[in-house]
């Protein structure tokens, strides 16, 4: 048989699958749970991947196929470059002709690092550094001076008030004489200070021109690298042509109308198998994707864990790309909510305090509508100005406060900023923490990751503070019960410090995004104390959690 890069890459398994054991229609790669199938390619990729270092941290992925003999096999791809390099025997090649991109992408690198030299060079130029230190001494003697002569003036006031005052016993025209006098004294003093503040100034425009000078050219430099950096993300994404199974063929570009796509579309495991499936005549089966390897310092992911594809980069284009293929639709976690729902513990004439059940939203989305804000607007047609004095994650259950008039609300709102209203949630976490430390603090600063919405992620540059401390209730198996008392409100605040590495590295159980999905996520708002709007009473609810 001639050997081609569609054998090179089929890896057959050790026991032909049974017509049972393959999908009738491929299931949904936006899925948390793999096909059986895919789940044993994906060990045996992991076998071979138990011999590289575990440090690795890498996304990789699996894509069952069926071949024009029949055959069922699979293909290995991993995410992004590995070791440097874009092609590893073994692994399908990037969707790009690496050929068409070494014909620009090296000069074009050379351009830039030039660009970013020469950046450097300005922004670490000694005479740069020597203007802006001199500006900083100069605004300051600047204050001191204006400041030192400001004082003079202020009791040359006073002493001319004082004199004033002894004026009054002189003749008129004497008296007259003498007023002129310090008049113009004052007049005097006002000129100085105009002129000293003249004086400063005009020495500090001529540094700062000069500072500009070099301003300028960084401004310009970091414009000419910003066009060059967009020019060539374009020319980079043109190269990208997908394809499906009815021949289609299109451009990457095309579905991100607004924008150019994010950095790495494409270049995801997902994409790059069905693609090279498409190319050598493969029917995809079933897909998986799984982490191998270190924790990201950022994001959430776990070693052996498998996630679906993600949102940002491949749910634009993988519809495109499976279409002609027999494919179920997107697993919907929505849940059926009983019409009484939510329960509410404590209603007067200014709030409202629920026990909000998991899998109903607290308001309503930009696809899904019903809520407990919805809810509530109905059941309490006299309360026009009903207000969700805070949130909870739809997957989370637990007490909810609403404000039935502005009054309330801006005052419970106000402590919630002022970080007044205590907080308690009870969790359920997927290991067994370690015993000798029972309790803690949390402090990760959280964004959204704007490759993957709603995920969060870990970023010190540009993330905003999260702070977090819990405490462990029991051990329950290999689970650990634990409450949790933020003292920030960020979104997936608790379960991002509860899965990330530098957290508590123990996912809460059902957590379908940041863990492993189940019955429900594991979280509830259990404990909520706040002071009444306008009794001023400190309330405290508590709603046992109900798992």
């Amino acid at each position: 048989m001639m050997v081609t890069k569609e054998n090179e890459l089929f890896t057959c398994f050790p026991t032909a699958p049974t017509e049972d054991e393959i999908p009738a229609e491929m299931p949904s790669p936006f899925s948390n749970t793999p096909h059986p199938l895919a789940e044993q390619a994906s060990l045996m990729l992991q076998q071979r991947l138990s011999a590289l270092p575990q440090d690795i941290g890498k996304m990789f992925g699996v894509l069952v196929v069926q071949n024009l003999d029949g055959a069922i096999g699979f293909l290995s791809a991993f995410s992004g470059m590995m070791g440097g390099k874009w092609q590893i025997p073994g692994f399908v090649p990037p969707i790009f002709d690496q050929a068409e991109h070494d014909s620009f992408l090296p000069a074009a690198r050379d351009e830039l690092n030039i660009q970013v030299e020469q950046l450097q060079i300005l922004e670490e130029s000694s005479r740069r550094c020597e203007l802006q230190r001199d500006i900083a001494v100069m605004q300051q003697q600047r204050s001191l001076a204006l400041a030192e002569l400001k004082q003079q003036h202020k009791d040359a006031k006073a002493m001319r008030k004082f004199q004033r005052l002894k004026l009054q016993t002189l003749p008129d025209s004497e008296r007259q004489t003498h007023l002129q006098a310090l008049a113009l004294a004052s007049q005097r003093q006002k000129r100085e200070f105009t002129n000293a503040s003249l004086h400063w100034d005009e020495k500090l425009q001529l540094l700062q021109h000069q500072l500009d000078g070099f301003e300028q050219q960084i401004r310009q430099i970091r414009q000419a690298c910003t066009e060059r950096s967009r020019q060539l993300h374009k020319q980079v994404f043109a190269t990208y042509l997908l394809d499906n199974r009815l021949h289609e063929q299109r451009p990457i570009t095309d579905f991100f109308e607004d924008a150019l796509p994010p950095a790495g579309t494409g270049d995801c495991a997902g994409p790059k198998l069905i693609h090279f499936a498409h190319q050598h005549q493969l029917q995809p089966l079933a897909l998986a994707e799984f982490w191998w390897g270190a924790s990201p310092s950022t994001g959430v992911r776990h070693h052996g864990h498998y996630y679906p594809a993600c949102r940002g980069k491949c749910r634009p284009i993988l519809p495109f790309m499976l279409r002609g293929l027999n494919v179920e639709p997107e697993p919907d976690y929505a849940q059926e909510i009983d019409a009484d729902e939510p329960t509410v513990v404590y209603d007067d004439d200014d709030l409202l305090v629920v026990n909000k059940p998991a899998g109903l939203m607290s308001a309503p989305g930009k696809h899904i509508k019903d809520s407990v804000f919805t809810r509530l607007r109905l059941r309490y047609p006299d309360s026009p100005e009903l207000k969700l004095v805070h949130r909870l994650d739809m997957a989370t259950s637990g007490l909810l406060l609403l404000a039935k008039n502005m009054r309330a609300n801006k005052f419970l709102q106000k402590q919630f900023i002022q970080h007044k209203v205590e907080k308690r949630y009870e969790a359920l976490l997927s290991k067994r923490l370690s015993s000798e430390l029972l309790e803690g603090d949390i402090d990760l600063p959280l964004r959204v990751d704007l490759d993957d919405r709603p995920r969060q992620m870990v970023c010190y540059e540009h993330g905003k503070p999260a702070q977090t401390h819990w405490q462990v209730i029991s051990f329950e198996g290999d689970a650990t019960r634990i409450w949790f008392y933020p003292h920030t409100g960020r979104t997936h605040q608790l379960r991002v410090h509860a899965s990330h590495k530098d957290g508590l590295n123990a996912a809460i159980v059902g957590d379908a995004l940041y863990g492993q999905a189940d019955e429900r996520l594991m979280l509830h708002a259990q404990r909520l104390c706040f002071i009444h709007p306008v009794s001023r009473e400190h309330l405290e609810f508590e709603v046992p959690a109900p798992f």
